[in-house]
């Protein structure tokens, strides 16, 4: 544990799964796995069905305080992140995107695997009611007007629905 410091890939084991954590065995000192920490998936699945007891991982070191005998880890730390992808490919383009939820400020839009974003309510047609004219799995033209990076958020504005 002595040799381990923040920011240190290393190699372990899971050596238990919960459904909202792991711990991941670095040579005889437990790194707590936390489910944000396992992928940039957004997870729909429990946690024990994505990571396995005795499954070999690589991990980041996140934190950690050795006179507590506490360490976090992660293994999204060494995955490609998408949204810098999307970032740099989509300002400006018009993309499908799917809804993926109804709320009464907008509807939630994933216009690429790891990208989900609000198009508020104000950027849809009006409805008779006021209810939302979109349901859960219709398919939205979109604009990416802006990307903002540091807070991991984008803009968008419809362009059709589809």
């Amino acid at each position: 544990m002595r040799t381990l410091e923040k920011g240190q890939v290393c190699s372990g084991t899971v050596s238990s799964v919960s459904d909202v954590d792991a711990l991941v065995d670095l040579g005889g000192f437990d790194g707590l796995l936390r489910t944000p920490e396992v992928s940039w998936n957004r997870r729909e699945v429990p946690l024990d069905q994505v990571l396995r007891v005795g499954q070999d991982v690589t991990v980041t070191v996140l934190d950690g305080d050795v006179d507590r005998d506490w360490l976090t880890v992660s293994l999204r730390s060494l995955q490609d992140d998408p949204f810098r992808e999307f970032a740099r490919t989509h300002p400006g383009l018009v993309v499908p995107g799917r809804v993926t939820k109804v709320a009464s400020i907008g509807v939630f839009v994933r216009v690429h695997d790891h990208v989900e974003e609000l198009l508020p309510a104000s950027e849809l047609p009006e409805r008779e009611g006021g209810d939302l004219p979109l349901a859960i799995g219709d398919v939205l033209v979109v604009e990416v007007a802006e990307i903002n990076l540091d807070r991991r958020r984008v803009k968008l504005l419809l362009r059709d629905v589809g």
